[in-house]
């Protein structure tokens, strides 16, 4: 009786979770639906004030923050879904899309031996931010068919690699949303001042937990993950025109849901990381978090500001991934 019992709790749990995901696709589709109207008013009113022959108008980007494991990639599948359900042509790739190449990333590594950060793709300053700029640049103009980087996790041993561009996605025009997703997309530089606040919380002797993962690391290591933030700012951020962020309270919740992950792929004999394995890959992403969260809460995300405010929408995570709560910002 109780193995039936078991699978009985599965299918209950599993569909629970199928009508989280479908309200959760729901409330973000509806914003975007009006974020999209809002910028094509925006953008025939500027049109028609113009003796220019009318251009292409450009796609709305929506910029998808979330915590490794929170489920960004169940969310895009489902807006990509929602979207073109509507006859509204959909793009989308992520920031691990534009990672460096295998041999960029060895280049990298070498160039800065002395930074544990920078050993392995993930933290910023391991993505080509031109490769991603040129991208989000030419699905903005809107005028012909572009290709959209990938990139292979599993190449090089786990190392990966950028696939050849021979395999990379096309997007064919017109294209009425770019999808645009990433863990750390959004986060933001820290000035001088606010740094030094950051490593003084972080070196105080019986400091807050928030920052025990960035004790692991030099003052120079974090502070060169922090510099890296500014070409994202620079180049990416004021192409993005809305804002969904899924929201975290505190960062730790990200290596229990990595060991879900893992462990349901063990569950199935396929490869999966040992403890150790994914307790060394989380901690090298935390320090990420740690700088950059409580800005984000405070001042927002830089976008195009195109759009009248609010440009995003916030979703509130509880440590199951459920939605305890919404809000619009900024």
């Amino acid at each position: 009786m109780l193995p039936v019992l078991s699978s009985l709790e599965r299918v209950r749990r599993s569909k629970a979770v199928q009508q989280a995901m479908k309200d959760r696709v729901q409330r973000t589709g509806d914003f975007i639906l009006r974020k999209l109207t809002q910028k094509k008013h925006i953008y025939a009113a500027a049109q028609s004030t113009l003796d220019e022959q009318r251009r292409p108008a450009p796609p709305l980007v929506v910029g998808i923050n979330g915590a490794q494991g929170s489920g960004k990639t169940t969310l895009v599948r489902g807006l990509v879904e929602f979207l073109q359900a509507r006859n509204i042509s959909t793009a989308g790739f992520s920031l691990d899309d534009i990672y460096w190449t295998h041999r960029q990333q060895t280049t990298l590594a070498q160039a800065h031996r002395d930074n544990p950060l920078l050993q392995f793709r993930g933290q910023p300053g391991t993505h080509d931010v031109d490769l991603g700029h040129e991208t989000l640049a030419a699905l903005l103009r809107n005028d012909a068919e572009v290709e959209i980087p990938a990139y292979d996790k599993s190449l090089n041993g786990g190392y990966g690699d950028r696939v050849p561009r021979s395999q990379w996605h096309k997007a064919s025009p017109p294209v009425d949303v770019v999808l645009f997703e990433g863990w750390c997309l959004g986060f933001r530089a820290l000035d001088d001042q606010e740094f030094a606040r950051f490593v003084h919380e972080v070196r105080r002797p019986g400091g807050s937990a928030l920052h025990k993962h960035s004790r692991k690391y030099s003052d120079d290591n974090l502070q060169r993950i922090n510099e890296n933030l500014v070409a994202y700012e620079k180049l990416l951020y004021p192409q993005i025109d809305a804002w969904v962020y899924m929201r975290v309270s505190d960062a730790d919740v990200v290596y229990r849901w990595r060991k879900e992950q893992e462990d349901e792929l063990a569950a199935t004999g396929r490869p999966s990381l040992s403890d150790k394995q994914l307790e060394d890959l989380v901690t090298r992403f935390l320090p990420g978090y740690e700088m950059a969260l409580e800005k984000l809460d405070k001042q927002g995300f830089v976008s195009s500001s195109v759009l009248p405010a609010p440009d995003t929408l916030r979703m509130h995570l509880d440590l199951e991934r459920n939605v305890v709560a919404w809000d619009h910002k900024f």
